[in-house]
């Protein structure tokens, strides 16, 4: 298709924990290329995170986009019932969530019923995607993921994937196109001082509510720079050049002693050819170009 053509996409997140949700949130509302058509939230209290990603979208004049309360609960793990992430504190009001309708079923009505395509951003546990597949396997054919999730170069669990590992082997296995952002490059995409000084004198309402966040996120401790795992996911999909991709056969381990969570690379070492499944596994980054590209984004 036309890549100059607004893309609609959906954001899958468990926004308040971390700080990347909100500021990979932020960076797509503000890029023209991106058409938002639904935020979902995702594990431990999502009703809270709703709130929260209701409150975002206010801040940002769009709350004509709707968020949408999906599956809180992992397939297999278990979780905190009694989880408030932090960043909620900056929810002064009452906010309504629209209890009528669940994630599984908004993704799934959004994709199949959509002219043009949707994208899928995954920025948290992959539980609601995985409902979604199951609930309509012809979803692979209409949508892709890009996601910030799983890790190649090293046997190391990522959180989104390791807090529902079935829903990763699920999501993985189902034969939906993947773009992987994972660790393996974000850890290399880190706020600086000066770059979060930026932010916190900018002073605008936006910048304002996103410093409220980043502190509360900070904990008084003023060296606790944000790295930027979710915004690059949200970045590779408007402006590819940033990451370089390798295509590779994924599986999710599910069993391990050690490894359950982790995505590992099921090429075969000594054959050329490639496995069955191929996901575009993202292996390096321009990461002072990218962070470049978000403040300039986030900075309005």
């Amino acid at each position: 298709g036309d890549d100059r053509a607004m893309k609609k996409v959906i954001i899958d997140t468990d926004v308040g924990g971390d700080i990347d949700d909100a500021l990979a949130v932020a960076l797509a509302l503000n890029s023209p290329e991106l058409d938002v058509i639904g935020i979902t939230t995702v594990f431990e209290n999502k009703l809270l995170r709703a709130k929260l990603a209701k409150k975002l979208l206010q801040v940002f004049n769009r709350s004509d986009i709707p968020v949408i309360k999906g599956v809180e609960k992992p397939i297999i793990n278990d979780w905190d019932r009694s989880l408030i992430p932090p960043q909620v504190r900056a929810v002064r009001e009452e906010i309504e969530v629209n209890e009528n309708i669940n994630a599984v079923d908004f993704i799934v009505e959004k994709i199949m019923n959509s002219a043009e395509p949707v994208t899928l951003i995954t920025i948290g546990p992959l539980t609601n995607i995985a409902g979604a597949i199951i609930k309509e396997p012809g979803l692979k054919d209409k949508t892709r993921v890009y996601m910030m999730g799983g890790m190649y170069s090293q046997a190391f669990p990522e959180w989104n994937i390791y807090c529902d590992p079935e829903a990763g082997r699920v999501v993985f296995d189902s034969g939906i196109p993947i773009t992987m952002v994972g660790l393996d490059v974000t850890l290399k995409c880190k706020l600086g001082k000066k770059s979060l000084d930026k932010i916190f004198d900018f002073n605008s309402e936006r910048t304002n509510f996103l410093s409220e966040l980043i502190r509360i996120w900070q904990e008084d401790d003023e060296s606790r720079f944000p790295i930027l795992h979710d915004p690059l996911a949200v970045a590779a999909l408007i402006n590819p050049s940033l990451v370089r991709r390798e295509s590779m056969h994924i599986k999710v381990e599910t069993r391990g002693e050690f490894t359950r969570g982790v995505t590992v690379v099921a090429d075969i070492p000594y054959e050329e050819r490639k496995g069955d499944s191929s996901v575009d596994v993202s292996v390096d980054v321009d990461s002072d170009r990218f962070i470049q590209f978000f403040l300039e984004r986030i900075l309005k």
